[in-house]
């Protein structure tokens, strides 16, 4: 399941990723140059360069996550649009997508949808007074299979962050299939994961 690719082409954050890396690498270049003069704005630099380099974590994240969901579906647009709208309202919500590997005999619980994508219908199951609000929503192809879904947990130990049981049920799925998950978490960060691995991404309306 390890990649190291994948198809697509957004030029706009392309772009944005190239800039990013350009800013970064002037002040590294300049704190490099100027090391011996034991300068101390090289600690503004640093401060600098730690959000230059977690601001370009999200932003290659979320180039690559548009490059995975036309892999994963035709309906990535109203996927990513739902995301977005949620994202907003503080909505919870957690979406698988099967891809090779069948999902169903690794989840339980779930409550039959079997309807064509809509980013109406994923708001509508995910909406804080719906009953299917819990739990995940799969995806195969075009359509939302079921809801309600309940994942199995990662058995990974972290020590640099408390993860809740959502965030521990999406990298606990991935761990175990090529289904791609996301992630819309109670302190509306937006993540998602793969292989076993989790990544932030940045909404935006599409």
């Amino acid at each position: 399941m390890d990649r190291n690719y994948c198809t697509g082409d957004y030029p706009l954050l392309r772009n944005d990723l190239t800039d990013k890396l350009t800013q970064i690498a002037t002040i590294l270049e300049h704190d490099i140059a100027t090391l011996e003069q034991n300068d101390i704005q090289i600690l503004n630099d640093i401060e600098e360069i730690t959000k230059g380099l977690s601001e370009l974590e999200s932003i290659t994240s979320t180039y690559f996550l548009n490059c995975l969901l036309t892999e994963y579906t035709d309906y990535s647009k109203e996927i990513s649009r739902s995301i977005h709208k949620m994202s907003l309202k503080g909505q919870q919500a957690l979406i698988v997508l099967e891809k090779n590997d069948p999902v169903a005999p690794l989840v339980k619980d779930g409550t039959p949808i079997n309807a064509k994508i809509s980013s109406q219908l994923i708001e509508s199951i995910f909406h804080p007074e719906s009953q299917l609000s819990h739990g995940a929503v799969l995806i195969q192809s075009g359509m939302v299979v079921s809801a309600s879904n309940v994942l199995p947990v990662s058995n990974q130990i972290f020590w640099d962050r408390f993860f809740d049981i959502r965030e521990l049920s999406a990298l606990g799925l991935s761990e175990l299939c090529d289904a791609l998950i996301l992630l819309i978490s109670k302190d509306k960060s937006t993540l998602f994961c793969l292989n076993g691995n989790m990544f932030p991404f940045s909404t935006s309306s599409p």
